[in-house]
């Protein structure tokens, strides 16, 4: 399993999550740019984000419970409506949007690249699901795996 995902990976992830995020998109074929940093017109920096759907003005980032805390949250807003002004759009998933609605992102980025569906693409990210801690395959097949080494 990790010689299928490990390629799959980029340093530039700044989380676990964020990493999780990063290959649904990949193993998805939904082209993006990790830690994309965005500029207004005058060239000051607004934002570096976590996934820029590349061609697009949309932007996929994981929050996580600490993006709840009141001054980071407030921070957060402050944020958003910058890049909303700029005419960028943010769309936030938390860990169980990533686990349980590969399909909607999916085909939200579909619609955004004008592209038809194709279950395939969904199907990629749910056998690396399924073969993963996250669901019960996985889990039953590691705890296999780990009585016969005991």
């Amino acid at each position: 399993m990790l010689r299928q995902v490990i390629p799959l990976l980029d340093r530039r992830s700044e989380s676990a999550w964020e990493s999780v995020m990063r290959v649904l998109h990949v193993v998805a074929d939904i082209p993006v740019e990790p830690q994309y940093e965005i500029y207004d017109e005058y060239g000051r920096f607004v934002a570096r984000v976590d996934l820029l759907i590349r061609g697009t003005r949309r932007i996929h980032e994981y929050d996580g419970a600490g993006h709840r805390e009141v001054e980071t949250h407030q921070r957060d807003l402050k944020r958003e409506r910058t890049l909303i002004l700029d005419n960028w759009q943010r769309l936030g998933f938390t860990s169980a949007h990533l686990r349980n609605e590969g399909a909607a992102i999916i085909k939200s980025v579909d619609a955004l690249l004008g592209r038809s569906w194709d279950s395939r693409r969904l199907q990629a990210w749910e056998e690396l699901l399924n073969q993963s801690m996250f669901r019960r395959p996985g889990r039953a097949r590691a705890l296999r795996h780990w009585s016969r080494a005991l």
